[in-house]
């Protein structure tokens, strides 16, 4: 296997609410498109990397909130091993109820075969509804992803 062949494409078709302020909560990543070399558990949100490479990891949720009242700050970012991947965190102020973007954490990660990457979310208003959205524009149009992940062996 050479890391060319080292790659994932995963998605959620779940909407997730963030329970606890300031608590990072795992996104449950439930489908994958497509893969090879590294495997998705998708009752844990996990990954893992058959190949130790260098690996580009994009995770971009699409964020909203369901309830209006005090600013929320949406947070994601990466942890791999049970360990926070210093820099990797990004922020989305959700300051009204009808705001929805997507937001996109992503960089060079060193993984050795064996390794569990996870995506992490956290908010200071849970309150609020805060969280990653699976959303269904029309009954013609695909779903729009609570959350898009790409991964692949790099250099």
């Amino acid at each position: 296997m050479n890391k060319n062949d080292v790659w994932i494409q995963a998605s959620s078709t779940i909407t997730q609410r963030i329970e606890k302020d300031d608590e990072g909560q795992i996104v449950i990543i439930d489908k994958v498109d497509g893969a090879s070399g590294v495997s998705l558990d998708p009752k844990t949100g996990s990954f893992t990397v058959e190949k130790e490479f260098d690996y580009l990891v994009m995770a971009a949720p699409q964020v909203g909130r369901l309830h209006s009242g005090d600013n929320a700050n949406f947070r994601c970012w990466l942890r791999v091993n049970g360990e926070n991947v210093p820099d990797s965190n990004v922020l989305m102020n959700l300051f009204h109820v009808d705001v929805k973007d997507v937001i996109v954490s992503q960089g060079l990660i060193h993984l050795k075969a064996g390794d569990v990457l996870q995506v992490i979310m956290a908010t200071d208003n849970a309150a609020a509804g805060v969280g990653a959205e699976a959303i269904q524009p029309t009954p013609n149009e695909p779903l729009v992803p609570a959350i898009i992940f790409s991964m692949e062996a790099y250099g």
